[in-house]
């Protein structure tokens, strides 16, 4: 991850400005990432009512590296077919080849100029992803596929696991012939909406659950921040652990579990009294 100063944050922001009017309204309905009014949840729901509509499978295809993958030549066509004002392009341009100053061995640090990717950690980052990516959604949308996207997280719904095999192929196909992305065939797969990953979630019984992945992560956390040997005061153990609490619930809570919710109460608060019996 490259993080921007201050001075290129604030250029960032202006360029981002200016171009999400351009192009966010003309983004897929089925895109839910770093878009004004939009977050992870929404794009979750839609999920849920698609499977209802007996689409059991999921075409999961994982993009490796996406952000040190983009191709800079066909993102600069894309954005040159809207924006007429070449300066802003020539800006950009110089910005996603502005490469990185990396520590060496010796005393002087190594440049490395960027021939691929979009920089992480600013404001530009996530509206070049997005537009990057709208090519895959309108592809997408015109071969008649439900999907929904966040970033580059996406997940495909079908009927079958024999049609699953058929899109998986092909999108593979698509993304790396069309748009010079990475796909990794090892995490790339067609599975039951039951196994599948997407946001956190996965979808039983037509309902919305927390991923077993997800919940592990979670417990790990609590049980970093309850640590009796963290070497903090007990009044900031517990600020913290609320605070991560109440962002976890923000997101995870529209899931269906009540029964995993009384359990994991339970769990947490007999973490906290370990913490505090110390």
């Amino acid at each position: 991850m490259r993080i921007p100063c201050v001075i290129d944050r604030v250029i960032q922001q202006a360029i981002a400005q200016v171009l999400t009017p351009i192009f966010d309204p003309d983004f897929s309905n089925n895109s839910y990432g770093f878009r004004p009014g939009r977050n992870g949840q929404q794009a979750v729901r839609p999920v849920q009512s698609t499977i209802k509509q007996r689409r059991h499978y999921a075409v999961d295809v994982d993009l490796s590296k996406f952000f040190d993958r983009v191709n800079h030549d066909l993102l600069m066509t894309h954005l040159g077919y809207k924006v007429k004002d070449k300066r802003l392009l020539k800006l950009i341009s110089r910005y996603l080849r502005a490469g990185v100053i990396c520590q060496s061995k010796g005393d002087n640090p190594l440049y490395m100029k960027s021939r691929e990717g979009v920089p992480q950690g600013g404001p530009l980052s996530p509206l070049l992803a997005n537009i990057m990516l709208d090519l895959l959604d309108k592809e997408l949308e015109k071969r008649g596929h439900k999907f929904a996207r966040y970033a580059d997280d996406f997940t495909i719904l079908v009927k079958s696991q024999r049609a699953g095999q058929r899109v998986l192929l092909s999108i593979s196909r698509y993304l790396q012939n069309r748009l010079k992305l990475t796909v990794n065939t090892t995490k790339s797969h067609v599975v039951r909406t039951t196994e599948s990953k997407f946001l956190g979630f996965t979808f039983r019984a037509n309902r919305i659950q927390w991923h077993p992945k997800t919940l592990l992560k979670f417990k790990q956390q609590v049980r970093r921040l309850t640590n009796r040997n963290w070497g903090v005061s007990m009044k900031y153990q517990l600020f913290k652990t609320s605070q991560y609490l109440r962002g976890w619930i923000n997101y995870f809570g529209i899931a269906n579990c009540y029964q995993r919710c009384v359990e994991l109460d339970h769990w947490i608060r007999r973490r906290v009294r370990m913490a505090y019996w110390r």
